[in-house]
């Protein structure tokens, strides 16, 4: 026997009891590329000495917490819950369609600020594997014109149970399907200090929590999966079509002095004809520090690239301090999250 891979499917639930799976609620789907679940089990070494010229004379199971990993396109209706479970803000959804979800940084020095934690349910094609207490590491983003927009997302969560059958009951019954296009990175605007980059050929942008396990005495698994403070970074390739350009040439060059830049990133879905309103996902941010700008020529026409770091500032955050807020405009009118 030998299982189809194109039969894979995976879906996240919002955990209202850390560690938890809801029994009741609505799974959201998630189309996904190549879904990878690591087991990260440590074994301890004895390797005390013994009167033999050997290294290893038994291991045994120290303690275990797995990560998932997938990538996924920029579908407008999915991306939102993704976005809420790295950056943890609450969905400020208004309009009455197409809706607008503004979705930023949580902070709440109560509960340590943490995003929502979820259960994730991953179907190999041959087994079922759910994954409780899962909590958001990091969105990576890579676009280019001549390629789909398309993210690489990683969760940290407790040890898995797999079956052989599909779960008898709770959020995880009804697989329903995304309902928009993938958004192609050619129809991409990116705006540095206010005025659109028409030379940007591709770009990263990672949202990190640098998310880790904590683990205490009593238990294998962890005690809490615990995201860290973001950071948001990222870089650019450009085409250089001019003797300057704002990184790295002139007393202005951005990537060479302290000179923050608003940067805003928004990818637009081309195919979406349902209203006016184009259906679209941006990246909002509004102190950028640009650096490590070198040319690069590696092939027929010169290019640049520059990397750079997003600052804390208050005008990206719903309280305190954040280095992002987005918005995303779809046809979806329920909040992605609400409450804590």
């Amino acid at each position: 026997m030998a299982y189809l891979v194109a039969n894979s499917y995976l879906g996240l639930i919002a955990e209202s009891t850390r560690g938890t799976t809801p029994s009741s609620g609505t799974a959201t789907w998630i189309p996904v590329a190549a879904p990878q679940i690591t087991p990260g089990q440590k074994f301890l070494r004895d390797e005390a000495l013994r009167g033999s010229p050997v290294m290893v004379y038994d291991q045994i199971q120290g303690v275990r917490s797995d990560a998932v990993e997938f990538k996924s396109f920029l579908y407008a209706d999915t991306f939102p819950l993704l976005l809420t479970s790295v950056l943890g803000g609450n969905d400020a959804v208004t309009g009455s369609g197409p809706y607008t979800h503004v979705i930023g940084v949580y902070n709440n020095a109560a509960n340590g600020s943490q995003p929502k934690s979820y259960s994730i349910i991953d179907f190999d094609g041959a087994n079922w594997f759910t994954l409780t207490g899962a909590q958001a590491d990091e969105i990576a983003l890579t676009f280019g014109a001549d390629v789909a927009a398309e993210a690489t997302v990683k969760f940290l969560a407790n040890p898995y149970t797999s079956s052989a059958t599909a779960p008898a009951s709770g959020p995880f019954q009804t697989l329903s399907l995304s309902a928009e296009h993938m958004i192609p990175a050619w129809d991409t605007a990116i705006t540095v200090g206010g005025t659109t980059f028409t030379y940007i050929s591709s770009g990263e942008l990672t949202v990190a929590r640098k998310t880790q396990s904590i683990f205490t005495l009593g238990t294998q698994a962890p005690h809490l999966n615990f995201a860290g403070p973001v950071e948001v970074t990222g870089k650019f390739t450009a085409l250089v079509d001019s003797t300057s350009d704002t990184w790295s040439t002139g007393s202005g060059a951005t990537a060479l002095t302290r000179s923050p830049q608003a940067t805003v990133i928004t990818f637009t879905d081309p195919n979406d004809a349902t209203s006016s309103t184009q259906h679209s996902i941006a990246f909002q941010m509004t102190s950028v520090q640009y650096q490590d700008v070198r040319r690069v020529r590696g092939k027929e026409f010169t290019e640049v690239e520059v990397s750079f770091t997003a600052n804390a500032n208050s005008t990206d955050a719903i309280s305190g301090y954040a280095p992002i807020k987005t918005t995303t405009i779809n046809g979806t009118s329920t909040a992605y999250q609400t409450g804590y």
